[in-house]
């Protein structure tokens, strides 16, 4: 069969050019900043967000330099070259350029939302016309000010101006810094099974080691998920911080029943990138959302937990998608997609992709076998399959192409309600089977 490319669109360019920023990564409008800290003692963490163990604190009035921020977290370098996480709420920002912002215009009617993505809370609505105070941009997000306080917004729904406004600013503390005495004390982790020591941290990094489980390593910096740790006997590398433990915590518990699952679901392409289409000029992005939906409310009344990379008809680059799975340590993530041939009519069936087979491939195999049990479609099985959402992807994960768009038979299916059930009850079949023979992750 012809593999299709998953395609890229980079809509933010537009925006990344007008204010230097990347679309892959957490970059503040100030070139460099620093802060300083106004909490009587402040709790330095692993990783941005209060679940996250404490790896040491720092006294008021310390001076941070700040690396990268993310929501409402700074990533800051600490005494001895160490890097850990800090609320921005307790600490102050000092740099000029943090007293600016760029104006921006709400294009139509906008949700305001507590953190960087569709399932944060919303705090309100901004009507299309009013302006905002832009304070910096995380990839398809906005971060403005509103109501006294940091808050979300999503980049397409907004126009930058070009002009800037000063920003309200705290009031200040005492100028007197204390001296800067504070040590952390070194991070130790434990590996939860037998573990791979890579070279860069990234599941296709060159592997160094192999670690048994129980083994004692040093962190030494933490890179998004993976952690730059030192075993005892001087050699370093990297780890996912997914498969280790820090002292007094417990390890993340692979779920054992669909009812106490994570699972994310993946609805292929979505806003500019409309991906395949009929030969009546339908998308894939609409059908590939609908049977996400159709799945999700089946999987939710199962007890599932179901998170979706996409819930409207909105973008999501590649990337994003396999780091949701990764952040939410997802027991499965499945992306759904609908195939296309070089002519139309010409192919026919449905297709489940895996990329590890150590990872992937009994999700693939039960996925696979629930489909045949009474889908009307031709079953091509389970095959290898090099795409991105699963390559880069930590967590169990398959792709399903689950027929073809261009082929009008096929079409009338995934079109129907009564398919999208189907495919629906399947995946709950499924994942039971997969969850029940315990051979998932």
């Amino acid at each position: 069969m012809q593999f299709k490319q998953l395609k890229r669109w980079p809509l933010i360019a537009v925006f990344a050019a007008l204010i230097g920023v990347s679309a892959a990564t957490t970059t503040v409008l100030a070139a460099s900043n620093t802060i300083t800290v106004r909490a009587n003692l402040l709790n330095v963490r692993l990783g941005p967000g209060l679940a996250y163990s404490v790896m040491g604190q720092v006294q008021n009035g310390t001076k941070l330099t700040v690396i990268k921020q993310q929501n409402s977290w700074d990533q800051v370098r600490l005494a001895g070259n160490k890097i850990g996480w800090v609320a921005s709420w307790l600490v102050d920002q000092n740099e000029a350029t943090t007293t600016t912002a760029k104006l921006a215009t709400a294009k139509r009617t906008t949700n305001v939302r507590q953190y960087a993505t569709t399932d944060a809370k919303i705090l309100g609505t901004v009507n299309a016309g009013r302006q905002l105070k832009v304070i910096y941009q995380e990839g398809h997000w906005t971060q403005v000010a509103y109501d006294n306080t940091a808050a979300w917004v999503a980049t397409s729904n907004i126009t930058l101006s070009g002009n800037t406004v000063a920003l309200a600013q705290p009031k200040q503390v005492s100028t007197t810094v204390k001296p800067q005495t504070t040590t952390v004390a070194a991070v130790k982790v434990t590996t939860t099974a037998s573990v791979n020591l890579r070279q860069a941290g990234g599941l296709n990094a060159p592997i160094v080691a192999k670690l048994a489980k129980g083994t004692t390593l040093t962190v030494l910096d933490q890179s998004s998920d993976w952690y730059k740790v030192q075993t005892a006997a001087g050699k370093t590398g990297y780890v996912a911080s997914w498969t280790v433990t820090t002292p007094g915590t417990k390890a993340t518990k692979a779920a054992t029943n669909l009812s106490e699952a994570t699972i994310v679901l993946d609805p292929g392409h979505g806003g500019a990138d409309s991906g395949a289409l009929s030969t009546t000029n339908k998308y894939e992005k609409t059908y590939t959302l609908e049977m996400a939906k159709a799945i999700g409310s089946a999987l939710q009344a199962q007890g599932a937990n179901v998170i979706y990379t996409r819930s409207t008809d909105t973008f999501v680059d590649l990337a994003p998608r396999p780091a949701m799975a990764a952040k939410a340590h997802a027991d499965a993530f499945i992306s759904i997609h609908f195939d296309s041939s070089a002519n139309a009519n010409e192919a026919s069936g449905f297709t489940t992709y895996y990329y590890n087979s150590k990872k992937d491939l009994a999700l693939a195999k039960a996925l696979n076998q629930a489909f045949s049990s009474n889908l009307p479609l031709t079953n091509r099985g389970y095959q290898y399959g090099n795409f991105e959402v699963i390559r880069n992807n930590s967590q169990p994960a398959v792709l399903c192409e689950m027929g073809y768009i261009n082929d009008d038979k096929d079409f009338a299916q995934i079109k129907s309600q009564n398919y999208q059930q189907q495919v629906a009850s399947d995946v709950v079949q499924g994942l039971t089977a997969y969850f029940k023979a315990g051979n998932h992750q």
